[in-house]
């Protein structure tokens, strides 16, 4: 049952509410602001309805009050109904305001409003919670454990985070995780493509714009920046930013101000930054294509996401979540790959990482039939693949290893004998080791 406190210093309208509202409602009552607040304080309240006059803390006070301390709707009682008490008592953060003379019913339907957006927004804190604790990052391998680990320390730390990493990698989903658990997940998160905003929108795009700025400009828009106020702003592929724009986006960092165009009026917006790209951001700053002062500002966090190609161990883990997920869609009963179809998608460079192999998983899916995929049903530029043996290609590489090992060592033993003219006793000391040692050396070279 939800609560209400009805605040009023006249005791008769009190005892109106009470015998009104009580069998649907718990009913609370206060004859003052200071008695509403020591009660807001010591129980759970849901909405309040006050009147505006009253001795010791009038309604305007109370609203204050808990609009500051607490998050419960307000509907404020006044006996001046005009359209400029109404508008100040919203403005000041009223859920909504009733005039006197009383009409019950009146009551009765702003109250079943109010609780009603009480409700909507206790459920949408549930849901944000358990999107919260849900990073939906699925992997085995060992550096994207490590950044995984690293979420909860980076996202409470609200600092700008710079993401690089291969188109496909899942830049934005590290982002939204980054977002789902910091101190911000109730606010919005913006994902926002900068390289497909023209140039010569940055501005109206990203500070927005006041009715008339401009030719066509027939009503007021809200920027990027101020969207995401109390939020977190995620500029992907932040590298294709032209410079001329760095300038205004590092101001905006440093001031935390935003003018709208045709506006002199500035806006102060709060926002966490979590930028990302695909190019070599260093690099771009090396050769003057990047600005370095914004470098500094959003490169503080930094997380480099590894290419699919160098997560092998994902790729069976990855294809087995994508069978499952996208079989209740197309409403088939695929449950596994065939051995070759695991071995080529193993051997595949996957350029566009992530997305494509979702992609092909997909695509692989809708021509298959039954309930395995096999090689027929990949598309081409999977099939056609030649697969690596990984194992014999780690084995290569070891016996490579070795082999440069043994000709460094020969080089050095044929150098100091060389020197010392085949004395090992002399060689030993030139080389500044023991002579056992070298000994051994020279067998081993010798058994060779």
């Amino acid at each position: 049952m939800n609560t209400i406190l009805f605040v009023d210093d006249e005791i008769h309208m009190l005892e109106l509410m009470k015998m009104n509202f009580s069998k649907n409602y718990q009913v609370l009552t206060a004859k003052n602001g200071i008695e509403a607040l020591d009660l807001v304080r010591k129980n759970e309240i849901d909405l309040v309805v006050t009147d505006i006059k009253m001795p010791k803390m009038d309604g305007m006070q109370l609203l204050e009050k808990i609009k500051t301390s607490f998050d419960i709707p307000v509907i404020i009682i006044t006996a001046f109904g005009t359209i400029e008490n109404a508008v100040e008592t919203i403005k000041n953060g009223a859920y909504d305001y009733i005039t006197k003379p009383i009409n019950l019913q009146d009551i009765e339907s702003k109250i079943q409003r109010a609780l009603e957006y009480v409700s909507v927004k206790k459920e949408n804190v549930i849901l944000k919670s358990l999107v919260k604790s849900n990073l939906n990052i699925i992997t085995k391998n060992e550096k994207m454990q490590k950044i995984i680990e690293k979420i909860s320390e980076y996202a409470s730390m609200d600092l700008p985070v710079l993401i690089l990493g291969e188109s496909g990698t899942g830049k934005e989903l590290l982002a939204r995780a980054l977002h789902n658990q910091s101190k911000r997940y109730l606010g919005p998160f913006l994902a926002v493509n900068v390289s497909a905003i023209p140039s010569d929108l940055f501005e109206s795009e990203f500070f927005g714009y006041d009715q008339g700025a401009f030719t066509g400009a027939n009503s007021k828009k809200i920027g990027k920046f101020e969207a995401a106020n109390n939020g977190t702003l995620f500029l992907d592929e932040i590298g294709d930013m032209p410079i001329e724009h760095q300038a205004k986006l590092l101001r905006v960092l440093q001031d935390s101000n935003i003018t709208r165009l045709g506006s002199v009026e500035e806006k102060k917006v709060n926002f966490r930054l979590i930028s990302a790209t695909n190019k070599s951001i260093d690099k771009m700053v090396e050769d003057k294509k990047f600005r370095e002062d914004l470098y500094y500002r959003i490169n503080v966090i930094r997380i480099e996401i590894p290419p699919l190609r160098e997560r092998p161990e994902d790729i069976e883990l990855l294809s087995e979540y994508y069978i499952q997920k996208y079989s209740e869609q197309l409403k088939k009963r695929i449950k596994r790959f065939s051995a070759k179809v695991i071995e080529l998608l193993k051997a595949y460079k996957w350029p566009g990482n992530v997305r494509e192999l979702q992609n092909v998983i997909l695509r692989s899916m809708i021509s298959a039939s039954g309930e395995e995929i096999k090689v027929s049903d990949l598309p081409s530029e999977i099939s056609d693949t030649d697969p690596i043996d990984y194992n014999a290609f780690l084995s290569k590489k070891h016996s490579e290893k070795n082999r440069l090992y043994k000709e460094l060592e020969r080089q050095f033993v044929n150098s100091v004998l060389l020197h010392s003219d085949g004395n090992i006793t002399k060689a030993a000391e030139l080389a500044k080791m023991d002579r056992r040692l070298l000994q051994n050396m020279i067998k081993h070279i010798d058994e060779k």
